[in-house]
């Protein structure tokens, strides 16, 4: 048997759980913000994903394997620009087979945004289903707004929270919710809006009150 026949049996007849993977890749000058292993695209590989910064660029970086006859490589990272100055670092998450990044970005005016991915076989890709993102006030100078749109059925829900005028600790009341139908079509990871996007900020009912 020949070394490359040897190889590409070997690749096959290996527990897939023993290969590590893609590693995160840091350009010289880029530090870790946070990472997560997993297998995001069901092919029993890990796969990474990983928020690298630094002082001016910050990126949400998903690299993913894949497995065909021969052997195992690695399909192009998908990069999505992040604000490059966040309030607190970000997370990550896997909830069975969804990634969920949750990041608090502004000032004394914040926004908490939280976009979930799922591996889309026919797009061969990470695809973004779902964002919610809040805009309130830190510091309760104004009201909060409130945006939840799920991308597979096209149905976005928002809502206004004016400040809570009467006793106790609520900082919010809670509005009616308006749902409404904002359809898309299938976006990958680094084509995601961000939370101000989804809530129309700074033109939303909250930036009014």
């Amino acid at each position: 048997m020949n070394i490359t026949l040897a190889l590409s049996v070997s690749l096959l007849t290996a527990p897939l759980s023993a290969h590590d993977g893609p590693q995160p890749e840091l350009a010289e000058g880029e530090t870790l913000e946070v990472q997560l292993n997993g297998d995001l695209n069901a092919d029993g590989i890990p796969d990474v994903a990983y928020v690298a910064k630094t002082e001016d660029i910050r990126e949400l970086r998903v690299l993913t394997s894949h497995v065909d006859q021969v052997n195992i490589g690695e399909n192009a990272p998908q990069i999505l620009a992040l604000d490059p100055y966040p309030l607190v670092e970000a997370t990550l998450e896997l909830e069975d087979d969804r990634l969920v990044l949750s990041e608090l970005t502004g000032g004394t005016t914040a926004i908490h945004s939280t976009h979930t991915f799922r591996w889309d076989p026919t797009m061969n890709a990470m695809r973004v289903i779902a964002i919610e993102a809040t805009l309130y006030s830190r510091t309760f100078a104004h009201g909060a707004q409130e945006a939840r749109w799920d991308l597979l059925t096209g149905i976005k829900v928002t809502r206004s929270l004016p400040l809570h005028r009467g006793s106790g600790d609520q900082a919010y009341d809670p509005g009616p919710e308006r749902r409404t139908k904002k359809r898309s079509r299938p976006l990958r990871l680094e084509e995601s809006p961000d939370g101000a996007d989804v809530l129309g900020w700074p033109f939303g009912e909250a930036g009014r009150e």
